[in-house]
């Protein structure tokens, strides 16, 4: 019994003798804190890197919408400054035509023509036409104006529209790769402790 307290003793006080740091389990439970510690802090930037690359791809597609929007928005303004413009440029031209006919009259009587004349009613009719083809331009130049403008905004808000749908599914995909990099890093991890703890 003597011999058996006495192995116990000496077991004892070798194994107190004998540092933490050359105590192979203590390495062990240390490269498994370790790896599991890195393993978390891995997956946990995965997904919050994950997270940011998705709201910077949302904050893109907000920002093509809304730029879209407003290019809709001046586009409508600017079609209605230039029909207004066209309206104007219409009354001027339709006062230039009175003056004219007036003109022509004023001339035409001064002159002693008869104001019933085929003559006179050619000029006056000519100067009518004419008033009447500088409208018309007027009105087709404009409304031409207002429909390639109008064209174009429509199709700057398709591909604007286009362009975020792309951005938001980048911004999806985004976070989907963020969450796969966690579980990567995670399975990583836990392959290291496994091998860690493998080989005992």
């Amino acid at each position: 019994m003597c011999t058996a307290n006495n192995t116990a003793a000496n077991s004892a006080a070798a194994t107190t003798k004998q540092p933490f740091y050359q105590n192979p389990q203590f390495w062990r439970m240390a490269g498994t804190g370790l790896a599991v510690g890195s393993g978390i802090m891995d997956a946990s930037s995965a997904v919050i890197a994950g997270r940011a690359e998705q709201a910077n791809y949302n904050a893109k597609a907000r920002t093509l919408k809304t730029q879209a929007a407003l290019d809709e928005a001046t586009v409508v303004r600017q079609n209605q400054y230039d029909l207004k413009n066209a309206a104007f440029q219409v009354k001027q031209a339709r006062r230039a035509g009175r003056q004219n006919y007036g003109r022509q009259l004023a001339a035409a009587a001064a002159s002693g023509m008869d104001l019933s004349s085929v003559s006179f009613e050619d000029a006056v009719l000519d100067s009518a036409r004419a008033e009447q083809e500088d409208i018309d331009l007027i009105k087709k130049n404009a409304s031409q104006r207002a429909a390639e403008s109008s064209l174009q905004a429509e199709l700057n808000t398709l591909t604007a529209q286009g362009q975020a749908k792309q951005m938001n599914i980048a911004g999806r995909y985004a976070k989907k790769a963020g969450r796969i990099n966690a579980y990567s890093s995670i399975l990583s991890s836990a392959a290291s402790v496994a091998g860690i703890w493998g080989g005992k």
